[in-house]
Formats: structure tokens, C-alpha cells, sequence
């Protein structure tokens, strides 16, 4: 098979595994640094959803009206209703005769072209979302990561949940929480793997394992022994042929043979101080002095401050010439320097003063990173209110958030008092979707698929729409990479007017859906006058994002 094709066929898996919801943390690193370097991958993603787009039409009916967005509390439409069994069976078979169509389409039926319409993504029936639920099969959390090179692409923030699988780094350290309790810094080169939360294998590196009475019994498993740990700390050394060393610093071990059965004969224990020396044929030596040079938590913590400041400092660096676009309608940088400030200063060079945020509630805290600044959106009373006028034919809304529940049906993001021709509505829904909301006519909502887990929450993330009016589009984004595309139906320019960032003050509208706060946090938030291209928003990510 010849390497494009076998570039194409991968791609087309790691697409397949995003539109169905169960992409891993490994794989959507692994399409974002293939659509990073390969401009020809990054047309055929953009022409593969185009595609998904128009075919899924087939399966259900598309939501038209904001207002009739559904709570629990009220008559549901019958798209989130149970729907009778044929007509699941029915949807159920266009939906996998769209996935076949698509597959096929890339494997040598793609002869449409780029400026071809395509028709916008259907919403999910109620079915469809009870069985496309968010569920977590993660096993430990990535808490610290410093000087990072991962051998395989990866796009691990800080707080990430990791399930079981390799974490293969070609240089640098990180710190590995599982859920048992047990915690691992691991320095590269390594090859280190995640079985379970009690059991892990390393195939070559250093690692140094604390471990609670809580998690008695973690082991760490190598080619040749087993290092079974009985509520202690201890550190382990690696090499790549199998030569390496085993050392106690505190409470004790005990060695079991990888390869034999288990008995007492040959089982050994080491306490505090002690260490063997081993190879592929067994124990070579005992050590009773000197202890393995691996760094410790503290070492690892003031090396992760400075890698923070670093981050931050390019960070402002970036800052400083986005300042200068002059499509930029507004930026909050979220940098004001007192706690007593109320005003969210608008940071466009080309807008200066003229929309300025008046902040309500919020309270300041920490953002990305310890030296940014943050507003903390809490109360259903928390809110930024703006004011943005005139008139855009093309917009792209941005902003780094930090979502700690969903606990609205609706949560704002930016939403504008009044829902008259034109005015935008742009928020999350609690499953996990990015809606752009659109007054035409009776009213328009484009839904992104449920793209934000219950183990995003409590970590920063990118999120960006793109309403293009040029090319007739609304492109959702999450951390850098597009996760859908919608035709516009009828592009008319938009008008924001009085607005909220992080929650709504209805004009008319009343009752619990009017209820639309924001729970998180908000460190970067800009409209942009203009349809930004995936290339500039990937280049965005890449800076703004913590722990890079």
C-alpha cells in the first residue's frame, strides 16, 4: 500500500472514532498533528465532514427555533422524544448507510469538489443520545508534565484523564495520579503502560512510585520481575536491553518473577535502603548504599513553575499581536491588575474603550496558569454585560473556558438580550454540545456533536465558532481542530447589540430556560470581525494552550 493511501485510510479511522464520539485522547492528538502538517490531510478532513454533513440529514430532522430548545421541565419536540421502533430501525440504518457512503466516498469515490454545497448536521434523537452518553474509562490523571517530547503525537493538558494504554515519552517528566491512589513520576525516554489501576508495566525508563496504604499491592510489572509494593516509596530503573535496578527509600517491596510461578521460595522482599541490580537473567547484585539520581515531587514542581512562567510568557507575547488585528471587534485578555475592578477592559487597539465590560458578580481568580488572571462565573447572578455594535457579515467567537458542571440545560458563552433577525446565541448545551444559535426567520440553531466529556470538566479548553458568510458556513472548534460543519441556509450579517458573557438577560423570554448561567471560568474571550481559517485557530491553540 503506498504511504498516501495508507495516510488517507488513518485518517479516515481517526475521523470515523471523532464523529462517533469515542475518539481517545491519543488519537485526536494523533489527527491534530496530522492536520497540522499535511495541508492536502487538512482539505480532505474539511471535504470528509462536508460530506458527513449532507448524508446525515437522512436520519432525523433539523432543529429549527432557539426558543424551542427543550428542558426537562417542559413539552419535549419530538426529536428528543422516544421515536417509534420502526422509525429508529430506520434511522439507525441511514445512519450506518451514511458512515458506508462516507467511507466509500474516500476510498476513491471523491469526485465532488470544494465548492459543492452541503447541508447541515441533524440533531440526535433521544435515543440516540441515551446511547451516545459521555461515559469515562479512565484510570489515572496526568497532574504534572515538564519538558515534555512524547515519542507518539499526544496533546495532554495537566489534569487529563489517561485510560489504559502507553505513555511513551522521548524526553522529559511527568506525574501520573491513579485512581487507586498510587502516584508515578516517569523521566524519559520511557516506554511506561497503564493496565489497571493497581497495575502498570514499564518497558524501559525511570520512575519513581509512591504508594498509600490505600493502594497496597500496586505493582509495577517489567519483562523480567515484578516489583509488588506493600505501602511504600520506591524507584526503578530501566534500560531498554532489560538491565536495571530496583531501590526502596522508604517502607518495603517485594520481587516476583515475571515469568514463573509464584512460590515463596522465590519471592524477595527489600525494606528501607535496600535495592537489587538485575538483567534479563535474574538478580545480578544487591545494593545496600547510594540511592537512584531521579528527581522527586519537589524537584518536579519548581521545574513545572518554570515551565508555567515560560508558557505565560509566550502567551503575552502572542497577546500582544493579536491586540493589533484590526478585525478584532473585542478582546478581554482578563489581565486588569486589582481585585476591585468591575470594568472588563476591551484590549482591541482598534476598538479601544468602546466595549468595555461591565462585570457583575464574577469574582477574580487564577486562569491557565498561576500568573493569569481569571473571572470566576458562579451565581446564576454572574455575568459580563457589553455592549457591541454594528453590523458583521462574518463573525468568529472565541474563548479559553473552564466548565466545572453543566448545570443549566443552557449555558452562555455569549448571548444577546433580544433574539431579533440577526442576533446570535452562541453556548453549550449540558450534553456536550457547541450550539450557534441564529435569528433567520423562525430561527436557526447549529448543533455540534457532543464533544465535551465529563472529563473535560475542570480543565481548560479552546473553543471557537466561525460563521462565514462567504462561504455559506458555521464551523464549530474544540482545542484547535474543527468538530463539525453546517450550511448556512440563509446568511444574513449579524447584530449583537446589548449582550452577556456567561449567562442571559431575556428581553421577553421568562420561566427556568431563561436560566442560562455560566458555571466555570473565563480567562480569554474575543470576536473577531472576519471568518478566521483553521490555520489561524490551530496556531491560536498553540499558544494559548497550558502545558505545552
Amino acid at each position: 500500500m503506498k504511504q498516501n493511501d495508507s495516510h488517507k485510510d488513518r485518517l479516515i479511522q481517526l475521523i470515523d472514532a471523532l464523529l462517533q464520539g469515542n475518539i481517545s485522547q491519543d488519537a485526536h492528538s494523533e489527527l491534530e498533528q496530522l492536520l497540522k502538517e499535511d495541508p492536502k490531510q487538512r482539505q480532505s478532513y474539511l471535504d470528509y465532514m462536508r460530506v458527513h454533513a449532507g448524508l446525515s440529514v437522512w436520519a432525523t430532522e433539523t432543529r429549527e427555533s432557539d426558543d424551542w430548545i427543550p428542558h426537562p421541565t417542559h413539552t419535549v419536540p419530538q426529536t428528543r422524544l422516544g421515536t417509534p421502533r420502526f422509525l429508529l430501525l430506520l434511522a439507525s440504518s441511514l445512519v450506518a448507510a451514511t458512515l458506508l457512503l462516507s467511507l466509500a466516498y474516500y476510498a476513491g469515490w471523491n469526485t465532488r469538489t470544494n465548492s459543492e454545497p452541503f447541508i447541515a448536521d441533524s440533531p440526535k434523537t433521544a435515543s440516540e443520545v441515551e446511547t451516545n452518553s459521555p461515559k469515562t474509562d479512565h484510570i489515572a490523571l496526568l497532574t504534572q508534565a515538564v519538558g515534555v517530547e512524547w515519542d507518539t503525537p499526544r496533546n495532554l493538558q495537566t489534569g487529563a484523564g489517561l485510560s489504559a494504554g502507553w505513555l511513551k515519552l522521548k524526553k522529559g517528566t511527568i506525574q501520573v495520579e491513579l485512581i487507586s491512589g498510587a502516584s508515578v513520576l516517569i523521566e524519559g525516554p520511557a516506554a511506561f503502560e497503564l493496565i489497571s489501576p493497581l497495575k502498570t508495566f514499564c518497558k524501559y525508563g525511570k520512575v519513581r512510585a509512591s504508594v498509600p496504604e490505600q493502594a497496597q499491592g500496586f505493582t509495577i510489572e517489567t519483562s523480567k520481575l515484578n516489583v509488588v509494593d506493600l505501602g511504600t516509596e520506591f524507584t526503578l530503573s530501566l534500560e531498554p536491553s532489560g538491565d536495571g535496578q530496583v531501590q526502596v527509600i522508604d517502607g518495603m517491596v517485594e520481587l516476583h518473577p515475571s515469568n514463573q510461578r509464584k512460590t515463596p521460595s522465590n519471592i524477595q522482599s527489600l525494606k528501607t535502603g535496600e535495592g537489587v541490580q538485575f538483567d534479563q537473567q535474574g538478580i545480578t547484585n544487591r545494593l545496600t548504599e547510594g540511592m537512584l539520581p531521579l528527581i522527586n515531587l519537589e524537584e518536579l514542581s519548581l521545574l513545572a513553575e518554570q515551565q508555567q512562567q515560560q508558557q505565560f510568557t509566550r502567551w503575552q507575547k502572542q497577546n500582544q499581536s493579536l491586540k493589533t488585528d484590526p478585525s478584532l471587534i473585542a478582546y478581554y485578555d482578563f489581565e486588569e491588575t486589582s481585585n476591585w475592578l468591575r470594568t472588563l477592559s476591551n484590549k482591541s487597539q482598534h476598538n479601544k474603550s468602546s466595549i468595555d465590560g461591565a462585570i457583575v458578580g464574577c469574582q477574580w481568580t487564577s486562569g491557565r496558569w498561576p500568573q493569569k488572571r481569571a473571572l470566576e462565573f458562579k451565581r446564576t447572578s454572574d455575568r459580563v454585560r457589553l455592549h457591541v455594535p454594528g453590523e458583521y457579515q462574518s463573525l468568529t467567537f472565541m474563548a479559553w473556558v473552564r466548565i466545572e458542571g453543566f448545570d443549566r440545560w443552557l449555558s452562555s458563552l455569549m448571548l444577546t438580550d433580544g433574539y431579533n433577525p440577526g442576533n446570535p446565541h452562541w453556548q453549550l448545551s449540558d450534553q456536550g454540545e457547541i450550539i450557534l444559535g441564529i435569528k433567520e426567520g423562525g430561527g436557526k440553531n447549529y448543533f455540534s456533536p457532543v464533544v465535551l466529556k465529563p472529563t473535560d470538566l475542570g480543565r481548560w479548553i479552546f473553543l471557537v465558532t466561525v460563521y462565514d458568510h462567504q462561504k455559506k458556513e458555521v464551523i464549530h472548534y474544540l482545542d484547535g481542530l474543527p468538530v463539525s460543519h453546517h450550511r448556512l441556509e440563509n446568511p444574513i450579517p449579524l447584530v449583537i447589540g446589548p449582550a452577556e458573557i456567561g449567562n442571559w438577560r431575556p428581553k421577553e423570554h421568562t420561566g427556568e430556560h431563561s436560566i442560562r448561567s455560566l458555571n466555570g471560568r473565563l480567562d480569554e474571550f474575543a470576536l473577531f470581525g472576519r471568518a478566521l481559517s483553521a490555520e489561524d485557530i490551530l496556531k491560536l491553540y498553540e499558544y494559548g494552550k497550558p502545558n505545552s
